[in-house]
């Protein structure tokens, strides 16, 4: 994590770092995202980034954390408890999270391309690592519904926790093949990766959620 030399930096600063950090990591894979690009365009010594950071994973890390925290107060507004099943609190979740890229466009690209960049090698770990946390609360997730009698019990709860979670990855995976998202472009433009799309993120979940209840209701 960052070390006090950044903690101390004025508010303005670390932002701007941050943001052009977001925006070469969004663009580029890990491997191929260059520091010495970014401290240029900053105009700031690239040394100085090594007292602000151990190295360019411990930078990388940090924005995962940050971009992160910007989209759980998003997120973690929508309350399972607030709906009566799983597939209405599963879409409220892309419902707020269509807003958080509307109101937060840089931390969303850095985010949407997270998958692509943690599959970089130097970043294996922390993809696994990633990985492992993901599935687990979907897992939790699916034991929640089992135990109230919504989800069906004859499949394990790592099956199907595994599945949730790749249900909810096809989504991005698919509005991209289709081309109804593009980020590159957004990102180019400096505009939400969902700009405008909505209509198009909420027909394709509701489109996963039938596959959903077929797969996961209990009859």
């Amino acid at each position: 994590m960052p070390k006090n030399t950044f903690h101390k930096l004025k508010k303005e600063k670390k932002q701007r770092i941050a943001e052009a950090f977001l925006r070469e990591f969004a663009i580029k894979p890990f491997d191929e995202a260059s520091l010495t690009e970014v401290v240029k365009q900053l105009g700031i010594a690239k040394g100085s980034m090594y007292q602000y950071f151990e190295d360019k994973l411990d930078l990388y890390t940090y924005l995962i954390a940050e971009a992160g925290a910007v989209k759980a107060r998003y997120v973690m507004t929508v309350q399972r408890t607030d709906f009566p099943d799983f597939w209405h609190y599963f879409r409220e979740l892309y419902v707020k999270g269509y807003q958080f890229d509307a109101e937060n466009p840089l931390e969303s690209h850095f985010l949407h391309g997270l998958l692509q960049n943690l599959h970089s090698p130097s970043v294996k770990p922390l993809f696994e690592q990633s990985l492992e946390q993901s599935v687990k609360a979907f897992e939790k997730m699916v034991l929640f519904e089992i135990e109230q009698g919504l989800f069906r019990n004859d499949l394990t709860v790592k099956t199907m926790g595994f599945m949730l979670y790749k249900l909810g990855a096809s989504v991005q995976e698919q509005l991209e093949y289709m081309g109804i998202i593009n980020p590159l472009e957004s990102i180019g433009a400096n505009e939400p990766v969902y700009k405008g799309k909505k209509e198009e993120l909420l027909r394709i979940v509701d489109e996963y959620i039938a596959i959903g209840r077929m797969a996961f209701d209990k009859p």
